[in-house]
């Protein structure tokens, strides 16, 4: 009788033999090490359980990923292995299948019950990669089978990634399965200023014709201001039409008729210039006087101040939100901030905590990616001098925030996060004012 250490390493042996198989697209040998192993309910077990030791792949990942639909098929109907494993990263054999294009195992998955819209750890689903490969066939499949149309990833929503792609097709059969036009976070510019930077009048004017809200935007350029600046008014006469306000919002830093002044664009201001209320620091109020004064270095220096104190004003709301524990509030804030200052530690931290403390996973993750990569590059700075311990924490927080975001049910990484939260918010309560908390930003 065969002792367990034994049975051990058959099944370890049997396990590498049949990702071996997988990913070289051996069917013959799959169903020979079948036969070895005799049991159906081992085998079966074994292929489920198994993987790759570096990606966490199964042996169903592998044949999807050689886009061997003979092999997916025995293993699916004859095996009966799980439709949706999970690899490291948490994608699922569809997602896999339909980034590799491989229509006819996504059809299949679909068949026999697979999740079509399970995200991996960056929010990526199979209809995400579909948009990404640009495969219409595929896109169609994957919406006539009840596809979620506003899941969100570190690139954006659906609708986002195809017009940023330019595809009309894509933006259209979207849009015609609910796709909200407005929808957006994780990539800060609405799918109308996507629209107007990748310079897609087609998928500009079908948002236009969904209804997508003019008027809609975080801090930084809105439609109006995207399109003033561009040289084809098209953009900007559609927007107008289409009631967009180029007065929006006293706080703003720039109206969309500075925008076009900045990069001296005559067309776009002289359609701007008549419906443009009357800034009172210009002196001169004609379209010449607009640039002039707009490219003066006084000017620029009036600009920068404005600048660092909305983005203070943003910092002391978001700072008072999460003392409140309304992270939802405080993450808003930090959005529009760290879009004013894409390369401020302190600020984008501030956001992945928020973030973290909402469940946000995959933007937290996204966040202290990015802080991650600007240190040490822009480290912390208190009372104007940089502060080490300041760093060590925030980085630490950072660290543990991005481990638990790749593996939340890891216990472990749960509680280093819990622990460097924790850490994180004595080192900001140690403060002896909220202006040193402020000086941080």
């Amino acid at each position: 009788m065969a002792s367990t250490s034994e049975i051990g390493a058959s099944i370890i042996e049997a396990g590498a033999s049949i990702i071996e198989a997988g990913a070289s697209g051996n069917l013959s040998q799959l169903k020979a090490i079948r036969k070895k192993v005799g049991d159906e309910w081992e085998f079966r077990k074994i292929c489920d359980q198994y993987s790759d030791f570096s990606t966490g792949w199964s042996v169903l990942h592998h044949a999807v990923e050689i886009g061997h639909f003979e092999m997916c098929k025995f293993l699916i109907k004859n095996v009966q292995v799980s439709v949706d494993p999970f690899t490291y990263k948490m994608d699922t054999p569809i997602a896999q299948a339909s980034k590799g294009e491989h229509v006819q195992i996504v059809e299949f998955l679909i068949e026999h019950g697979a999740k079509i819209s399970f995200p991996n750890v960056e929010g990526f689903t199979a209809l995400h990669y579909a948009l990404l490969k640009g495969n219409m066939e595929l896109v169609e499949l994957l919406l006539s089978n009840r596809a979620f149309v506003d899941a969100q990833c570190v690139d954006g929503t659906p609708l986002q990634i195809a017009v940023s792609r330019g595809n009309v097709e894509a933006v259209k059969s979207l849009l015609s399965h609910g796709a909200n036009p407005d929808l957006f976070y994780a990539v800060a510019d609405s799918p109308l200023v996507i629209a107007v930077k990748s310079r897609s009048f087609e998928c500009l004017k079908l948002l236009l014709g969904a209804n997508a809200h003019t008027n809609m935007y975080f801090q930084g350029l809105s439609p109006l201001s995207a399109a003033a600046r561009d040289r084809d008014t098209k953009f900007l006469k559609s927007l107008l039409a289409a009631k967009a306000d180029p007065n929006l919002f006293e706080g703003d830093i720039v109206k969309p008729i500075e925008e076009a002044a900045m990069v001296r664009n005559r067309a776009a201001m002289e359609i701007l210039f008549p419906v443009t209320k009357r800034l009172a620091h210009y002196p001169d109020w004609t379209i010449d006087g607009i640039i002039k004064c707009i490219h003066s270095e006084e000017f620029k220096a009036m600009g920068a101040e404005k600048m660092r104190n909305v983005v203070t004003k943003l910092d002391i709301k978001g700072m008072y939100f999460a003392y409140d524990k309304d992270f939802k509030s405080a993450v808003i804030q930090y959005r529009k901030a760290t879009n004013l200052r894409p390369d401020n530690t302190t600020l984008i931290s501030k956001l992945s905590m928020c973030e973290a403390r909402l469940g946000l996973r995959i933007y937290a993750l996204l966040a202290a990616r990015k802080c991650i990569g600007l240190m040490p590059e822009q480290p912390v700075l208190v009372r104007g001098e940089i502060d080490d311990a300041a760093n060590v924490i925030i980085k630490k927080f950072l660290m543990a925030a991005l481990a638990f975001s790749l593996d939340p049910y890891n216990k472990d990484a749960g509680h280093s996060f819990r622990v460097a939260l924790f850490d994180y918010f004595v080192w900001l309560t140690q403060m002896s004012s909220p202006d040193e908390i402020l000086s941080l930003s």
